[in-house]
């Protein structure tokens, strides 16, 4: 008699862990899909590459800017954190950096965001007869705009002309 009274109570409580277990895995497979059916609150900003030049070349450094317009589709402003990026001309890495950067994106406007960038000095003595020569070089510059909770990613490539 007593291991029945036993088996039921054991019974009793696998089933209320059971329903517990239930109940629990329901609520959060409904948590999820309705954190999954709620649109985006926050549009990512859209980036794009106005300029990259070099500003000055000598015998011991070169200097460039590449300028971004970095544009808030929000209708509420956004912290930007910074700006990380790499840089190469005519194939070979010169650049990259982190630059962090303290500022407001303005909501659905364009925002100019400046990078300064100190180029290698061996690096650039080996591209400097091509430089020399063809008066021009190629770059490929790409990296991403941080924001609190994501990175959105810009990438760019074309041709400048050194005088």
């Amino acid at each position: 008699m007593r291991g029945l009274a036993y088996d039921k109570r054991f019974c009793y409580l696998i089933r209320k862990i059971m329903m517990k277990l239930t109940t629990f895995l329901f609520g959060a497979m409904a948590l999820i899909a309705g954190c999954s059916a709620v649109p985006n609150v926050v549009a990512p900003p859209s980036i794009s590459v106005q300029d990259v030049s070099l500003q000055s070349l000598s015998l011991t450094q070169g200097t460039g800017l590449v300028s971004l317009n970095v544009t808030n589709p929000n209708a509420f402003p956004i912290p930007l954190e910074g700006v990380q990026y790499n840089l190469r001309l005519n194939g070979t890495q010169v650049a990259s950096g982190d630059q962090r950067q303290s500022m407001y994106l303005q909501p659905n406007q364009p925002t100019a965001v400046q990078i300064p960038v100190q180029l290698q000095l061996a690096t650039l003595m080996q591209l400097a007869p091509v430089l020399w020569q063809n008066r021009a070089v190629q770059y490929q510059l790409d990296g991403s705009v941080r924001l609190p909770f994501i990175s959105v990613p810009f990438q760019r490539q074309g041709g400048i002309g050194v005088n």
